[in-house]
């Protein structure tokens, strides 16, 4: 309906509950074009809709004024609008748009990183879907599933949720949903390594989404195109790719189906990392403030950490210590934050009681054909003769008894492979947090011993009564650097691993503290010159320390060091 059709029915009817509505049809016509007006005729339509007590009036100018702030690039009000909404029409019994609701707020916790939130909504939304035959919404929630399996590197799970997306897409002859989820099949491939055809399929998604004049998708596509040449160091068509992403983000309007944000503070991202890979230090402070104030603005938390660390980076290249050290504060918080949030333990324990309630919900479904199949045959039974009938349920119950006995253990036996399972994970979660650790404080530490580096050459240049100033800074950089280090990795690794300390004294009992820190570390298949970044030795003093440990346990030349660790 036009806008002006719509202006005539606001001046005419009488209907308060049609006059709501109408303002909503009227935000959705100036939400692109006109957002503070959309923003405006929703508002009105919501007052409206509360002053006359029109709870379905209420939920759809609050979902209109989601979409408009999706646009808006706020996703914070959006969601504040959208889960009112989704209350609202599940109150009055509108099942299809509380889940696509639902949906949307679930897209918008993957977007800021809360992935648990994230996965209860589309395991929710899923079930509801299927069961309803929403067949519109079914596609999509495997496809958003595949996503957030991917965001957590589970890409087992993340292939197959794409694959599902991509052929339904196909049988509705939805060709632009199809290219999204082989925009999602291509990065796999990436990750995997096939870096070819992943660039191939991007290429061929571009043309998909060209078609629609879709210019987020296909910026966002260029920008993956560029993230594999990066990746491979080939910064010549790295810069080319980024380039055509800028262009296409910054200088193409229309529709976009948002947020808007999310793509341009990935792209920004991109191009920081690039530029600076490049040594354009200038473009790449650039690009990473503008990337880092739209992150800021929307909770995007990842992106937070990683552009604080472009920038600490860039900062410690132009030799402003201040700066640098201010943003390697952020990066370390954000990151730590992001880590907590990051529950990939979590998600796997609520996949496994998702995959449990379907064993069992699949089980009372058997049940209860198997009883109406028992009682058919009891009214035949009876129909023939007292004496047969009373044989028959001697014959019932006893089959019955043995069923339920089948079926107990049956039910006990995939209990404990599931408890196997989880506690399977769990071990592979914790070793996974364990290298992820240590990871990160190899990382911190040579950042930290870089920054103290440059303390000690910059000192000499620095006034007398500056000199104690930084000096002090290079002793707590240094204390920071290496003090806790190896109390918080013993705390952890025994965690996971705590039967190794005493299988290790049992069988080697002659061996001295640094002897037992180097096989910990070789338990977790580091390589000398990461533990020589954590330990502050030498690499030829680890290599030495790996010799006499191997003296001491009477290893043979053929055989491998860390093999026999491992299989302490």
């Amino acid at each position: 309906m036009k806008k002006d059709s719509i202006q005539n029915l606001l001046s005419t009817t009488k209907d308060q509950k049609k006059e709501a509505l109408l303002y909503t049809q009227l935000a959705k016509l100036y939400e692109q074009s006109k957002s503070d007006t959309a923003v405006y005729y929703a508002k009105k339509g919501y007052e409206l809709s509360k002053q006359i007590d029109y709870n379905l009036g209420i939920a759809e100018n609050k979902a209109t004024l989601g979409d408009i702030f999706v646009i808006k690039n706020q996703l914070d009000k959006a969601k504040e609008n959208y889960v009112i909404a989704a209350d609202l029409f599940l109150n009055e019994e509108k099942l299809f748009d509380y889940t696509q609701i639902s949906m949307i707020i679930g897209n918008i916790n993957l977007a800021q990183n809360n992935y648990v939130e994230a996965l209860i909504l589309y395991q929710e939304c899923l079930d509801t879907s299927k069961e309803n035959e929403f067949s519109v919404l079914t596609p999509h929630l495997y496809n958003n599933l595949g996503e957030l399996y991917l965001e957590i590197e589970d890409y087992d799970d993340a292939k197959k949720y794409f694959d599902i997306a991509f052929d339904l897409f196909k049988d509705h002859d939805d060709e632009y949903n199809a290219a999204h989820s082989l925009s999602n099949i291509c990065k796999i491939q990436n990750k995997f390594g096939d870096d070819n055809k992943a660039i191939t399929g991007y290429l061929e998604c571009i043309k998909g989404f060209s078609i629609h004049e879709n210019w987020e998708d296909i910026a966002y596509t260029y920008n993956s195109i560029a993230e594999i040449y990066l990746k491979k160091q080939d910064y010549k068509k790295a810069e080319e790719y980024i380039q055509m992403a800028l262009n296409t983000i910054e200088n193409n309007s229309g529709k976009y189906s948002g947020p808007l944000s999310f793509y341009k503070t990935r792209i920004y991202t991109t191009a920081a990392e690039i530029l600076y890979k490049t040594n354009h230090l200038e473009k790449s402070l650039n690009y990473a403030y503008k990337s880092l104030n739209l992150s800021y603005s929307n909770s995007y938390k990842k992106n937070i950490y990683e552009n604080a660390k472009i920038l600490s980076k860039i900062y410690d290249k132009k030799n402003n210590i201040d700066s640098a050290l201010a943003y390697n504060k952020i990066y370390i918080n954000y990151h730590e934050d992001y880590q907590q949030e990051y529950d990939v333990k979590h998600i796997t324990q609520l996949k496994m009681q998702y995959t449990f309630d379907e064993i069992l919900r699949k089980k009372e479904l058997d049940d209860i054909q198997k009883e109406e199949a028992h009682k058919r045959k009891e009214l035949l039974y009876i129909g023939i003769s007292i004496f047969t009938f009373l044989a028959v349920i001697i014959l019932v119950l006893l089959n019955i008894n043995q069923k339920s006995k089948t079926a107990k253990i049956s039910l006990k036996k995939e209990n404990l492979e599931l408890e196997k399972s989880k506690l399977n994970q769990d071990i592979e979660y914790k070793n996974k947090e364990l290298a992820s650790n240590m990871m990160y404080l190899v990382e911190k530490n040579e950042f930290i011993t870089s920054i103290a580096k440059k303390l000690v050459e910059f000192k000499p240049t620095t006034k007398k009564d500056n000199r104690d100033i930084i000096q002090q800074l290079i002793n707590e950089l240094k204390q920071n650097s290496s003090a806790k280090i190896w109390d918080e990795f013993e705390l952890r690794f025994k965690e996971v691993h705590s039967e190794f300390y005493n299988k290790l004294h049992e069988k080697f009992p002659d061996l001295s503290p640094n002897e037992i820190k180097i096989c910990a570390f070789l338990r977790l298949n580091m390589s000398t010159k990461e533990i020589s970044s954590i330990t502050y030795q030498s690499v030829k003093s680890i290599n030495m320390a790996r010799f006499r440990l191997r003296k001491k346990m009477d290893i043979d030349r053929e055989e491998n060091l860390i093999t026999l660790i491992t299989q302490l």
